[in-house]
């Protein structure tokens, strides 16, 4: 097979795809923003008022919050007026929760522009993943549509650096550009095929696909085969929850639920939001200061996600030996500091050792298993009902992730802390053992889920 490069129009897919997957590269700066910023924030009180650990603990949670309370709606706005209008709409809210971000007043007012961005972004984590595989050829659609989920990361990244070069008034600024480039880009690609196959456009559907596949390609007939499988997708458009209620969806929904709520309470979202935090209590700046050191949490777990897309023989398996060794960390973080006033000196590398570990097996396995799971549980073309109802679970263990840490923190300590995530990781490695099924051989799966699926009632 020729590769999509050497074919004439053939990257225009990947162009339109990474420009979508930039909306979600806005709200990992959202995410990111907050490791460098604790200090600033709590300690040296940047924006005038006092800020206390819970506080801010709260402040950085609502964005994972407002993400929650949009997936749904946005993917019912997607199927009313499409998937580009709906990611471009939202980019003015946007810039204007940033602007509320480095001009805050009080504290309320500072929760509720982190707030505002999570709303936005709700639509976006769900549309973009959406409009990536829709606008992808068969070939590469498990690639494509992997391109949000990296470029969160790399959001992520984005904002540790800003922050460790930078002082707290351009890390705000340097993040509040990010929706703009989004915009100033994205506006110009087409909108999804998919989405105009169901609003019975076709000739908009044939241009949309003409500009993907490149102008020597027989758009007309890819329309053709796209159309067999549309009913689907018509099911979806009317919102109906019938889907939901049969068996088979209702199991690969648990499944990716319980496996999106480990993956947030293990450890991953304190991690990413209080890693700086989590540096400066370790007495770990013995090589640099504890804000360039994040930087190399953000490259392992960038990392180790651009490998995972790739295909493996087991993603089980490799799960498996992903959730092992972020348990193993976990324990190693909860033994170090509960040995560490006897230590300190000669063990100050361990904890970013360990974090770069942690980091690097999470993004190779339990980071992004549970969304390549749900593509392949619900087919090629994601039911976009149901990834909206699993990506809403998904931030909402984020947000009792990124609330709870610090009241934990408070009542014990970081070693406490670091004992129940290793906990939680053990339970997760159970589940997945007895539980998760292969996705391999994903048609063996789904006729697993769907054994009994001909007993229901429709």
């Amino acid at each position: 097979m020729s590769s999509f490069w050497d074919r004439p129009g053939g990257h225009n897919q990947y162009i339109a795809a990474v420009l979508a997957s930039l909306s979600v590269f806005n709200f990992g700066v959202t995410i990111g923003w907050s490791a460098p910023s604790v200090f600033a924030v709590t300690e040296k009180k940047y924006y005038g008022f006092a800020v206390s650990l819970t506080e801010y603990g709260w402040a950085c949670a609502m964005a994972n919050l407002g993400c929650a309370l949009t997936m749904v709606p946005a993917a019912a706005l997607a199927n009313c007026i499409g998937r580009k209008l709906i990611m471009l709409l939202v980019v003015l809210p946007y810039i204007a929760g940033w602007v509320l971000t480095i001009y805050p007043f009080n504290m309320y007012l500072l929760m509720f522009s982190r707030l505002l961005q999570g709303l936005c972004a709700g639509c976006y984590l769900i549309i973009a993943s959406v409009y990536c595989v829709e606008i992808s050829q068969v070939e590469v659609k498990s690639y494509i549509g992997n391109f949000p989920l990296i470029f969160y990361y790399l959001g992520i990244l984005y904002a540790y650096i800003l922050g460790a070069f930078n002082n707290m008034r351009y890390l705000n600024y340097g993040c509040a550009v990010t929706p703009a480039v989004f915009l100033l880009t994205f506006v110009w690609m087409p909108e999804s095929p998919v989405y105009y196959m169901l609003k019975n456009k076709k000739m908009k559907a044939i241009g949309s696909l003409q500009w993907l596949r490149g102008k020597h390609m027989d758009a007309a007939r890819e329309y053709d085969d796209i159309m067999g499988a549309i009913e689907r997708l018509r099911d979806n458009n009317k919102f109906s929850c019938q889907k939901l209620r049969r068996l088979a969806s209702a199991k690969a929904i648990i499944i990716c639920t319980i496996m999106v709520a480990f993956k947030n309470l293990c450890g991953s979202i304190a991690i990413i939001m209080y890693s700086t935090l989590m540096l400066d209590a370790a007495d770990s700046q013995i090589f640099m200061d504890s804000k360039v050191s994040i930087i190399f949490i953000g490259i392992s777990v960038l990392i180790s996600t651009l490998i995972s897309v790739h295909k493996f023989d087991s993603r089980r398996t490799l799960m498996i030996w992903s959730i092992i060794m972020v348990a193993l960390n976990c324990a190693l973080q909860s033994i170090y500091f509960q040995m560490k006033d006897s230590y300190v000196h000669s063990l100050q590398w361990l904890p970013i050792v360990s974090f770069c570990c942690f980091s690097f097996f999470f993004g190779l396995g339990v980071g992004i298993y549970p969304f390549v799971m749900m593509r392949q549980l619900f087919g090629e073309n994601i039911e976009i009902l149901a990834a909206s109802v699993v990506w809403t679970l998904n931030e909402l263990f984020a947000f009792c992730g990124a609330v709870s840490f610090p009241y934990i923190l408070h009542v014990w300590n970081m070693a406490v802390c670091f004992w129940i995530f290793t906990a939680l990781a053990f339970l997760c490695l159970i589940f997945i053992y007895f539980l998760v099924p292969e996705t391999k051989k994903i048609a063996d799966s789904k006729e697993m889920l769907d054994e009994k699926q001909n007993t229901v009632t429709k």
